[in-house]
């Protein structure tokens, strides 16, 4: 019976309290620590009396060697059969690598018990060594023990179990596989390991390592590793390949010609690298046994060239290969928003999917495969490769507090956690390349998930009428949805208007004029296109309680339809716009409809800090804020001081926890320079004008030198941090 550590047994509280909140929310580890958990024995057989193996609630695996014979052979005598060399196909050699070739094709079956392996598995325990680590020295009183890398067969783990189990469904299925993993689990040396099973084993297939850069595939990549493989089968296994048709690594064929005959004999299989950098093009025609996309979450263009290389595996509903792509927490570039949509998007691009047993509370949906740290973590699992989820959880949590609490980099415990990530949530967090808090505001999204129902119950999703041509009333909609997932999945792309707090009015039942600001990041044309195209993206800002209060992103066909939303959505909170000027079409809309008041004059602030040049601004130019990068970058850093500091009205709730965007949030997340992140530009406008406004407010109080009786009004006094008191009475406030 395998051996759970206890979690009594870990000396810091801290640390135990961290282990036990994942262990409520996360329901694989509940499932990995169930004390009934199950074994092969106890579960259900297929009518070939294989176990159906529950992929989200795995069994306890036991006697795992009976699985690796051919390699705990190898271990013992140097080769792996016994017998003497014979092309006679009723000889023992022959029987002997005939069934290998079998297991290595179809699986191996335990029939006691109904446990087993599939095909791609038994090739890999048993026909692949591999770089893995050999404790050399003696442990020091916190753990550490220096290690040496040597060649070896891969050890059992339940991860590689669960793994190939998810492959060998995707591919009985006709679908694809994904995988999101930690660092550090060995996937190179898999990879290279199913290329040259199928390479030795299946006639005129062909298999393709696909990469962004050739990195990935040379240098220390998968075809590096694969080579190593390769040379050893061919001088150790019974169905070695001759190789004189190609004979490189980015391109082996296996076969001959005969002297002074050039056509091509033997086995004539194939594995091929393709280096795609900016050319999804180049996965086109690709028809193999097996695409692997190697670190997917580098790749630029994944899913343009996922939805290239596709078509070229399928006919109709036929599906004559399997693609299969991986991602390591951590990953840098826009392109890893490709690999998040394939994991969580897992249908649309015909990937297997199964429960999102991995996420916190997130049982309900679906995604690919996930690798956390805590499977197979080094010393944290037995002879049988069952993981101690709570050994691991101590480790990586103990490494995650002393990151925590010694780092000045608030980027390096973010990047701790992407690549030791425990949900696939942190894994595609991005870390560097970004001033926005993405640990914060990823643990704020999945706090929200588990209850979004309720969290999204407090909402009103509106239309806004004109009533005459100066005013506005709503209605609820019932009929449109707000896009609250980026990328956005759907096909209709006219959102729908979100308000989270509705307009205050004053007892005259008037709204202050100056309460509510707005930001916008616009468009300029018409568009007939259902593909991706930027989104027109508004959001209204309450100056006095410092929060986000409504939202409205989408694309309506005619640009001006945009333009109007926008307009009814300023008059319904008597707020000014500010927006970005480069384009010209809002501008003369707000114009023709005689409501230039509701865009903002271009704000001082650029102007004082030299972003803009106070000479000479008429028309559009008057108004709104230049979209210029350098002017980009500070309101990014204004939305990220906003969100790490405390809200004045809200005692210790920070400006991220008041976010009622989930849109905004997944932006903020998944942000990046080569991007397109319509609300996040458009927040930039927002905080654009709130410093503006907030320095006009310092300017009032330095030079007011006399006592103001609006210092002493009540309302003042509940809406405004003290030291903003004196400066906003200064500023006149009008009701319009």
């Amino acid at each position: 019976m395998m051996m759970i550590s206890n979690i009594e047994d870990i000396g810091d509280e801290e640390i135990r309290k961290e282990i036990n909140e994942v262990l409520m929310v996360i329901p694989m580890l509940r499932n990995l620590t169930d004390p009934s958990r199950k074994y092969a024995k106890d579960l259900k057989r297929d009518t070939k009396n294989k176990v159906k193996v529950d992929l989200a609630n795995p069994h306890i695996l036991e006697d795992m060697d009976y699985f690796r014979p051919a390699a705990l052979s190898f271990m013992k005598t140097g080769k792996y059969c016994k017998y003497y060399p014979s092309k006679n196909a009723s000889s023992p050699y022959r029987r002997f690598w005939d069934e290998e070739i079998r297991r290595c094709k179809d699986g191996y079956i335990r029939k006691s018990d109904g446990e087993w392996i599939t095909g791609y598995n038994y090739f890999y325990w048993n026909y692949t060594p591999i770089l893995k680590t050999e404790v050399v020295g003696e442990r020091g009183d916190d753990g550490m023990v220096k290690a040496d890398r040597v060649e070896g067969f891969p050890d059992i783990w339940d991860g590689d179990y669960l793994f190939y189990h998810y492959l060998d469904k995707a591919e009985n299925s006709g679908k694809y596989g994904v995988v999101l993993k930690a660092r550090g689990k060995g996937y190179s040396f898999k990879a290279g390991s199913m290329l040259n099973r199928n390479f030795f084993l299946y006639k005129k297939s062909k298999s393709y390592a696909l990469a962004a850069e050739s990195e990935y595939l040379d240098t220390d990549g998968i075809l590096n590793k694969a080579e190593d493989q390769f040379s050893f089968i061919n001088q150790h296994a019974g169905f070695a390949k001759k190789l004189s048709l190609k004979d490189t690594l980015m391109h082996r064929r296996s076969g001959y010609n005969k002297k002074g005959d050039s056509t091509e004999y033997g086995f004539k299989s194939e594995r091929i690298g393709v280096t795609l950098k900016n050319k999804p093009d180049k996965a086109r025609g690709k028809r193999g046994k097996l695409i692997l996309w190697e670190e997917a979450g580098s790749f630029p263009y994944i899913i343009k060239s996922w939805r290239i290389a596709q078509k070229s595996m399928e006919d109709g509903k036929r599906v004559f290969g399997l693609m299969l792509a991986f991602g390591t927490g951590g990953e840098e570039g826009v392109s890893f928003i490709g690999l998040e949509q394939l994991f969580y998007s897992s249908k649309a691009y015909r990937v297997q999917t199964m429960q999102n047993v991995f996420d916190k509370n997130a049982e309900r949906a679906s995604c690919g495969f996930f690798v956390p740290d805590y499977f197979n973590r080094a010393d944290c699992y037995d002879e049988n490769g069952n993981s101690d989820v709570i050994k691991a959880l101590g480790e990586i949590f103990e490494k995650r507090l002393l990151v925590r609490n010694n780092s000045t980099d608030s980027s390096d415990y973010a990047q701790v956690k992407a690549e030791e990530p425990i949900t696939p949530r942190e894994a595609v967090m991005r870390t560097q390349g970004t001033e926005f808090p993405v640990k914060e505001l990823s643990d704020h999204l999945s706090d929200i998930e588990p209850t979004r129902e309720h969290f999204l119950a407090h909402h009103y999703i509106i239309n806004l009428k004109w009533v005459g041509s100066n005013a506005v009333t709503w209605e609820p909609n019932f009929v449109d949805k707000p896009i609250r997932d980026h990328p956005f999945k759907g096909t209709n792309r006219k959102g729908a208007i979100e308000i989270f707090e509705q307009p205050q009015a004053s007892s005259e039942g008037m709204i202050p004029r100056g309460r509510y600001v707005g930001g916008i990041d616009p468009i300029d044309d018409d568009t007939t296109k259902t593909a991706r195209v930027s989104d027109f993206s508004i959001l209204i800002f309450d100056l006095w309680n410092d929060v986000i209060v409504a939202q409205w992103i989408g694309r309506y066909q005619k640009a001006s339809d945009n333009y109007d939303i926008a307009l009814k959505l300023a008059v319904y909170y008597n707020a000014e716009l500010n927006y970005e000027n480069k384009l010209k079409g809002l501008y003369s809309h707000f114009e023709r409809k005689n409501m230039l008041k509701y865009l903002c004059d271009t704000p001082l602030i650029l102007k004082d800090m030299d972003y803009v040049k106070d000479a000479n601004l008429i028309g559009n130019k008057s108004k709104g804020s230049p979209p210029s990068k350098e002017i980009n970058a500070w309101g990014r850093r204004e939305q990220a001081d906003w969100m790490l500091t405390p809200n004045s009205h809200r005692e210790d709730v920070l400006g991220f926890k008041t976010i009622r965007s989930l849109e905004y949030l997944k932006e903020c997340i998944s942000w990046s320079i080569d991007g397109n992140f319509d609300t996040v530009s458009a927040a930039i406008m927002v905080f654009i004008i709130r410093a503006d406004r907030f320095k006009l407010v310092q300017q009032q109080q330095e030079h007011s030198d006399e006592p103001d009786e609006w210092e002493d009004d009540e309302f003042f006094k509940d809406n405004f941090r003290q030291d903003q008191v004196s400066a906003y009475s200064e500023l006149n406030f009008t009701i319009d």
